[in-house]
């Protein structure tokens, strides 16, 4: 009865996401830049997130092989942040010249040009990044993802020790490649004692070809015999899926891990037992293991908040709502589920604040009414302040 009743009122005064995703060339560019050490021109691309605003610093995903991969990685975040699950992030890509030239880090005498990649790392560190830097405000949070040999481009420039991403999500990586280059370089990075701050995800689908699976088994086992105990790193074999499959699969799984939202509710329900303190210590707690990757998702705390206030622990739900504004000072849902738990407590001050304030954001963003029924909201708001 508790989640039904949370739902219902949700339901009441919303519908869908927050704005919309199909602004999304209006939100896209691309442009190039000249890299002295490839000695040439490159093409990138850039989406900003939903709701990007000018004045705040946003994380930057690195995606490589951007012919192929930049809309799929930007539309699935595009997605995720319009729904609060994800933070928004600035997306860029890197369309390819050369790939076997940029993305291998040693020759290998079965696939031409290959043996590059440092200079390609070189272009991201001197090229690529300060140009992102320059025309957007950034947040220094980089995530960088790499297919196939762009998996082996992704793994190397962790390895590299250069410490240019703070998050790797690599899929479909060909770690068998150039007489198993990475493993080399995985033993020196281990060996040299890394700060081990970093997200790592690897993947590979079960239908994979030839020795990119056991490759990838093998390279995972080396992790786990040698990795530091504080870096976090995550293998999978993602089931029914092959080379290709797998990049959607295995982005899906290696951002879910980046952004673990998943047990957060049943987390601060339990916190919600040493009411407002227990509430706000959690957060604390969370904000301090997870930084940039903790974003408590509005829907799911929306409706625990409501549930706290129905069951008579009012002082917990309060709490609740109040950080889940901080983190999500300009979401209009979040102020409507303030304003029905304040309205529980009977604070009608604040009810009627949080509606208005509602309302304002709502008409700011232009939210269409599948998104959010103003007409509800302010029937809400009047029969407050005809009351009080």
């Amino acid at each position: 009865m508790r989640l039904l009743g949370a739902v219902a009122l949700w339901a009441m005064l919303a519908g869908g996401a927050a704005a919309n995703t199909d602004d999304a060339a209006a939100r896209s560019e691309r442009f190039s830049v000249h890299s002295e050490v490839l000695g040439e021109t490159r093409e990138l691309l850039l989406r900003r997130p939903p709701g990007y605003a000018g004045d705040r610093s946003y994380p930057v995903v690195y995606v490589l092989d951007g012919e192929w991969n930049f809309e799929l990685v930007a539309a699935y975040l595009d997605y995720m942040a319009d729904n609060a699950i994800f933070p928004p992030m600035i997306v860029t890509a890197v369309t390819n010249v050369n790939r076997n030239r940029d993305y291998v880090p040693r020759p290998d005498p079965y696939f031409t040009d290959t043996g590059k990649a440092d200079d390609f790392l070189a272009f991201v560190e001197q090229d690529w990044q300060p140009a992102i830097d320059k025309r957007y405000p950034t947040s220094g949070d980089t995530i960088i993802v790499g297919h196939s040999f762009g998996g082996v481009f992704t793994l190397h420039s962790l390895f590299s020790g250069r410490e240019l991403f703070d998050a790797y999500i690599a899929l479909g990586s060909s770690a068998w490649i150039a007489d198993r280059v990475l493993f080399e370089e995985a033993e020196a990075w281990f060996k040299s004692a890394p700060a081990a701050d970093s997200f790592v995800y690897m993947a590979v689908g079960e239908g994979d070809g030839g020795p990119t699976v056991p490759s990838s088994e093998a390279l995972a086992k080396l992790f786990a015999e040698r990795a530091p105990a504080e870096l976090e790193w995550y293998f999978e074999i993602t089931p029914r899926t092959d080379h290709f499959k797998n990049v959607v699969a295995g982005m899906n799984e290696g951002f879910m891990k980046l952004f673990p939202a998943w047990g957060f509710v049943e987390e601060v329900e339990a916190a919600a037992g040493s009411g407002a303190r227990g509430v706000d210590q959690w957060f604390r707690t969370r904000e301090a293991e997870l930084g940039y990757r903790f974003l408590p998702a509005w829907f799911d705390m929306g409706v625990a908040a409501t549930g706290l206030a129905q069951s008579g622990n009012t002082e917990a739900a309060i709490a609740l709502v109040r950080n889940l504004r901080r983190h999500q000072p300009d979401n209009a849902h979040v102020a409507s589920f303030a304003a029905g738990i304040y309205r529980a407590a009977g604070d009608t001050g604040n009810a009627i604040a949080e509606y208005r304030r509602a309302i304002a954001l709502a008409e700011a963003q232009g939210l269409h009414p599948n998104a959010m029924h103003l007409d509800r909201l302010r029937q809400r708001l009047a029969s407050l302040e005809s009351a009080d």
